[in-house]
This record gives C-alpha cells, sequence and structure tokens, in this order.
C-alpha cells in the first residue's frame, strides 16, 4: 500500500483526478474546492460533536459509583477500561490508515478524528482519576488486558491492525478499515451505551 510522501511537488492536486486513496497528492491542504464535499460536512460535525472533560461536572457520579452493586461496578469499570483502550489504540492506529489517504478533505476529518480519540482518552481517564477511588484506580487501567473477555477482544482488533503496519498490503490495509468500522461502530458503540446504563438507572 502506497503511503504518501511528505514532499512531492510533481504531485497533481486538481479536483478531476484526485482520489481518496492511490492519488499523485502533493499534500497541499486545498480545500476552497472539493471533489468529496460530504468530507466537509462531516469534519464541521467533528468539530461540533466532542466533549472536554474538565468542563464536566462528576459529583453525582461518584455517589451513584458507591450506590451501584459491586456486580455493577464490575462492569462499569471494565467498560470504562475497555473504552479508554479503544480510544488509546485508535490514536496509534488512524495515523498508519491516513498515510495513505490522498483526499485533502478526507485526510482533514481523519486528523480531527486522530485529535479526537486523544480527547476522549483523556476525558475517560478523567473519569478514573474523579470517580474511581485511588486504590481501585490501577486495576480499572489494567482491567482490559486482565479479564480474558476483553483482552480477547482487544487482541482481536488489535491483532487487525497491526497486520497492516507490519505488511502493508492494499489487503490487509483494507481489512484494517473494516476493523475501525468494526471498533466504532460495534465495540465502541455497545461498551459506551452498556457503561451509561448502570449510572442511569
Amino acid at each position: 500500500m502506497p503511503i504518501n510522501p511528505i514532499f512531492n511537488p510533481e504531485g497533481d492536486d486538481a479536483i478531476e483526478t484526485r482520489s481518496i486513496w492511490f492519488g499523485n497528492t502533493t499534500n497541499l491542504m486545498q480545500l476552497n474546492d472539493v471533489r468529496y464535499s460530504w468530507a466537509v460536512g462531516l469534519y464541521q460535525q467533528m468539530r461540533e460533536n466532542f466533549w472536554i472533560p474538565q468542563r464536566l461536572d462528576v459529583t453525582q457520579d461518584v455517589t451513584d459509583y458507591w450506590n451501584l452493586t459491586p456486580e455493577e461496578r464490575y462492569a462499569y469499570d471494565g467498560i470504562l477500561s475497555y473504552l479508554t483502550f479503544l480510544d488509546s489504540v485508535q490514536t496509534c492506529n488512524i495515523p498508519h490508515l491516513k498515510s495513505s489517504v490522498t483526499a485533502p478533505e478526507i485526510s482533514l476529518c481523519l486528523a480531527e478524528q486522530i485529535s479526537q480519540e486523544a480527547l476522549h482518552n483523556q476525558s475517560y481517564q478523567y473519569i478514573i482519576e474523579t470517580v474511581i477511588p485511588p486504590e481501585r484506580r490501577n486495576a480499572v487501567y489494567d482491567f482490559w488486558r486482565t479479564d480474558k473477555v476483553l483482552a480477547n477482544r482487544c487482541e482481536f482488533i488489535a491483532k487487525l491492525y497491526q497486520k497492516y503496519i507490519d505488511h502493508p498490503t492494499t489487503e490487509n490495509y483494507f481489512i484494517a478499515l473494516l476493523a475501525d468500522y468494526l471498533l466504532e461502530g460495534l465495540y465502541f458503540y455497545n461498551g459506551l451505551e452498556n457503561w451509561c446504563s448502570p449510572l442511569a438507572s
């Protein structure tokens, strides 16, 4: 799978020859005229769709945490750890996927995703450091690898990413893209929905 050169003065950024992958980009972020207009709308939506952890009052969550049953706390800790891992691995993986994207408007979306994955990770860590008692925090950070079910899930998705990094073929690239879709559309969505349930009930 070709990776974009950083400096490519012989590249062609014309709209009619622009492609998501396999283009000949100069890496100029020329966004006044784009081929994939949906990416501009997506980018704008992404910029409005995040929260900053320090602006969130989690005082009630601290109280609610201790009102959970031991089983609910176990689930809460595990899912929080799981979400922390998922966004951590995304922060590391997306740059590898982005390095072969040649349409600047789509590259911009991926750059925003990298930023937001890091911000989400910071948000989960803020919750761990605020809601979880100090003596339990290290166990929560490590839960994703000490719990067999979570460890298997994390290993499955990470191995698909690693396969592309170790063997950067076109096939492995698109498998990694599908794995990214699986992580965001199933793993993350399911984890977030279940994590919010105990405190909401």
